[in-house]
């Protein structure tokens, strides 16, 4: 037993982690680990239009979780700042986290003069370091969808932990269910979800250990089950995008 948790222990130790070894230097890569190749093969000269996407991307998630200008709202996932920029415009407080310090350092420079955001570098899975009840709000774009359920769980155990009674948590995630569905592809559209998944696995096959980098397909109802574990209950969904109260 012992060996064993020594091997698995070393294993664990030997995996890169991607996303928190970004460097700040490489603009073009931060940006990919971001929007992927959606603004072509040099991202980092459409900063203009990735700031504009990603803004009305978040704007989405923060008139679903019904953010309010007194409110103060846990980001789980900064990138690089663009919803940050929104959330700090519509709510009270922004505490804006990630697990990447090379995001952090972009979205502190992205958000130059904003003084109602706090930027925070946390551990996967952990929220240590904000308060019991802290939070009227929990948003998080493009962050759940690389999670499995067991990461989920956690999280949502965390998010519990932070919100304040009747508080809301709005996140999108990989729909399992639509995968292979026909009627999810839309006119123009080059590849289905389908032939990104081939893809993906593809990327999987060559290195497995980047399976945490890569899309994590989940089942709606096995998120719904996972918060209801963990006192969170669900309210609605919104395409792509679920939000969750406390339960009190």
């Amino acid at each position: 037993m012992g060996t064993s948790t020594s091997i698995a222990t070393q294993q664990q130790s030997d995996r890169p982690s991607a996303w928190v070894d970004l460097s700040i230097d490489d603009e073009r890569e931060l940006l990919f680990a971001l929007v992927g190749n959606t603004f072509g093969d040099q991202p980092e000269q459409r900063i203009d239009a990735i700031r504009s996407s990603r803004m009305r991307f978040a704007r989405r998630f923060v008139r679903m979780a019904g953010v309010k200008k007194q409110d103060s709202v846990l980001e789980i996932g900064s990138g690089c700042g663009f919803g940050t920029r929104l959330l700090a415009d519509k709510a009270g407080r922004v505490a804006a986290c990630d697990i990447s310090p090379a995001y952090l350092a972009f979205a502190r420079k992205e958000c130059t003069g904003l003084h109602n955001i706090e930027f925070t570098q946390i551990r996967s899975r952990s929220l240590a370091a904000f308060d019991n009840a802290s939070m009227d709000a929990v948003i998080s774009i493009s962050v759940f969808i690389h999670l499995n359920l067991y990461d989920i769980y956690w999280y949502f155990r965390e998010i519990n932990r932070v919100l304040k009674p009747d508080g809301r948590v709005c996140f999108d995630f990989a729909d399992a269910d639509k995968l292979f569905r026909r009627d999810w592809l839309q006119p123009g559209n080059a590849k289905s979800r389908a032939g990104f998944f081939s893809e993906q696995a593809e990327h999987y096959l060559d290195d497995p250990y980047r399976l945490f980098q890569l899309m994590q397909w989940n089942s709606m109802y096995g998120i719904i089950n996972v918060g209801r574990e963990c006192g969170l209950q669900f309210i609605r969904r919104r395409s792509d995008r679920l939000l969750f109260r406390k339960a009190t």
